[in-house]
């Protein structure tokens, strides 16, 4: 579906709750993309590159539009406490931003997609986004797993 603005709306919606994460989404994604066998990401990440070879202006948009949104607020704190940090602390929420900006990347690569790409293969690339929001609806209504 696409909207007035001719974005998808699917598109648009994914943008708009990306740009929403908390250091508790973050750290969710971070999680579930952590979970993730590279030797099967594999398949689904090169026929989200194919399919977004040909709407590079679309993908990059997204990117664009994304900017630093998987950088978590912690890791800004303890960037500027310096030398003052726990070096730990610092390593683990360093990583949660590494891990997120490969699922953001991989889901932005399913959004583009969607109308294209095969189904195990969308579900391979917003897997870890799919957990995420499972663990934030489940934080937010209180519900254990």
């Amino acid at each position: 579906m696409t909207g007035a603005n001719g974005r998808s709306t699917t598109v648009e919606g994914f943008v708009t709750r990306a740009k929403a994460l908390d250091d508790d989404d973050r750290f969710a994604l971070a999680q579930a993309r952590r979970a993730v066998d590279e030797s099967f990401q594999v398949g689904a990440w090169k026929a989200g590159n194919e399919v977004a070879m040909g709407r590079a202006a679309e993908y990059l948009q997204v990117r664009v539009r994304l900017g630093g949104v998987f950088v978590p607020d912690r890791l800004e704190e303890l960037v500027m406490l310096g030398t003052r940090a726990d070096p730990a602390e610092l390593a683990e929420w360093q990583e949660v931003a590494r891990l997120v900006r490969i699922a953001l990347d991989e889901a932005t690569l399913a959004h583009v997609g969607l109308d294209t790409l095969r189904p195990p293969d969308i579900r391979a690339l917003v897997g870890p986004w799919k957990a995420m929001l499972e663990a934030a609806y489940a934080r937010e209504t209180g519900q254990t797993s």
